[in-house]
């Protein structure tokens, strides 16, 4: 039987990031009934689901780390007499710089988590600012040293480039910074604009500069070329390691393993679905208190759908995509493809290793075009 992943959403944060569109609240007058309600949505969802050999466990949101200590131990004890944890060999919490305190990482030791994505997003007080973070730099350095003195090694963070604020000299320093504090684990992603996010309104309303496609390029491949020099493993466009410290649980995703995701908004995925939960808290808490059986929505996925996924995940990857399983899915892919693959291998932008099509350092800049291009039409 496949394994499986576990996704638990929080939604709940201190203040709303100026560049978020995750879905959140600020309020927190519910907490207890919302952390009651996802035990409900367990609880229904876990018997009929097919995967039961439990391997990651990831708590996200949000902001987990929110949550205090007794909270936090009564939540994860009605989740583990639930589901069977034997198994995991990851379990994930997203936590932030100014929860990480000695109380929360016993609390969460406790429950088993060994490994801590801490969103610290830039080291720059200017930068996180203009976020609207809720920590300074000075906590985002504790926040790590604490974690280690506790006996978490197992450490991810996110930093954001590409930002008006943060020059190549500051990008390159936390880059070092990273190294220095033996953090074996990096999240890193260009700063972008989504719609209807503070920072969207702000750039509308000529108070923000709009970020520089050209400057997060360049800090992009500096990332590149820093993982390379330091024999990191750049093994997903956003996520780099040193070896042996992939992400287990997002690892799923992009290899199309099955996981369940609880929680309001959280995505759910069986193999021929993908299932998602109302991203409305008060709809969500109505729903999960009187229901007998959980109803989300969810989408079927036919034979093209399954192929454009794979495409727009397996070019993410270092590994890259496989001409023979594209070959296998969609007859003639590769004769039809063969002018656009030769054009971009030309322009280093790619190469076809054995059967995999491998983007380069500047192509993976590129990825988005080079997955639109490569899709297929309806078979």
């Amino acid at each position: 039987m496949a394994p499986t992943g576990l996704y638990i959403h929080i939604p709940f944060c201190r203040k709303a990031c100026h560049y978020c569109n995750f879905h959140f609240s600020t309020s927190q007058d519910y907490r207890q009934r919302m952390l009651d309600a996802m035990i409900r949505e367990l609880e229904l969802r876990w018997v009929d689901w097919p995967f039961k050999t439990l391997e990651t466990i990831y708590f996200g949101g949000g902001t987990p780390s929110i949550l205090k200590p007794e909270e936090w131990l009564r939540f994860s004890d009605k989740l583990l007499n639930i589901v069977d944890s034997s198994q995991v060999i990851e379990f994930t919490l997203e936590a932030n710089p100014e929860d990480i305190q000695r109380d929360r990482l016993k609390a969460w030791t406790q429950a088993g988590v060994n490994r801590l994505s801490i969103g610290i997003q830039s080291l720059s007080d200017q930068d996180l600012a203009q976020m609207n973070r809720a920590h300074d730099s000075r906590q985002a350095i504790q926040s790590v040293q604490l974690s280690q003195d506790m006996g978490i090694d197992n450490l991810s963070i996110d930093l954001i480039y590409g930002t008006p604020w943060k020059d190549h000299q500051s990008w390159e320093a936390e880059l070092h910074w990273i190294l220095d504090n033996r953090i074996p684990h990096l999240s890193a992603y260009a700063l972008t604009v989504e719609e209807k996010t503070a920072l969207h309104h702000s750039i509308r309303a000529g108070k923000t500069a709009i970020p520089d496609e050209k400057r997060a390029e360049e800090q992009f491949l500096l990332l590149s070329h820093w993982a390379i020099a330091n024999q990191w493993d750049h093994y997903e466009i956003s996520n780099l390691c040193q070896p042996s410290f992939r992400a287990q649980h997002n690892s799923q995703y992009w290899n199309g393993t099955p996981y369940l995701g609880i929680g309001p908004s959280a995505h759910s995925y069986n193999g021929p679905q993908r299932i998602w939960n109302v991203a409305n808290n008060a709809l969500y808490m109505s729903q999960a208190e009187s229901a007998l059986s959980w109803q989300a929505e969810s989408e079927t996925l036919n034979p093209t759908n399954q192929i454009n996924e794979m495409i727009m995940t397996q070019l993410r990857l270092s590994e890259g995509l496989n001409t023979a399983k594209m070959e296998s899915l969609s007859p003639n892919w590769l004769a039809q493809n063969r002018a656009f693959l030769e054009q971009q291998m030309a322009m280093g932008n790619l190469s076809l290793v054995d059967t995999q099509i491998v983007l380069s350092t500047q192509g993976r800049f590129l990825c988005d075009f080079i997955t639109s291009q490569l899709m297929v039409s309806e078979l």
